[in-house]
């Protein structure tokens, strides 16, 4: 049982990457002038980062969100996020990417690992 809930964790870490990844790729995908591509390609990860530091991060303290908000929290930066792979044209990697999501979230609320 501990190896399932190592496993978890670990694959919400590497979702929580690809999610940077996403918006990344969504900013740099979404438009033909150059300096807003690269504007959107870093500040949409920044702004994830963010959010997720103030309302995600086990060391957000105070401010972290208590279930049920974390749980929603989660489900709508990782639709949005699934939602930046379909924009990017990805959607192979969407389907994969919401499919993983929904295994992990699942895994979470199983394993209590929030």
């Amino acid at each position: 049982m501990n190896s399932l809930r190592a496993a978890n964790l670990t694959l919400a870490f590497v979702l929580e990457l690809a999610m940077l990844a996403a918006f990344s790729v969504a900013g740099y995908a979404s438009t033909e002038v150059t300096w807003l591509k690269v504007t959107l390609a870093v500040g949409l990860p920044a702004l994830a980062i963010l959010l997720w530091a103030v309302w995600a991060a086990p060391k957000a303290g105070k401010r972290r969100l208590k279930m049920p908000g974390l749980l929603i929290f989660k489900i709508a930066i990782f639709g949005v996020a699934t939602a930046a792979w379909w924009a990017a044209g990805q959607g192979f990697i969407a389907s994969i990417f919401g499919v993983l999501v929904v295994i992990n979230l699942l895994g979470m609320w199983a394993f209590r690992q929030y």
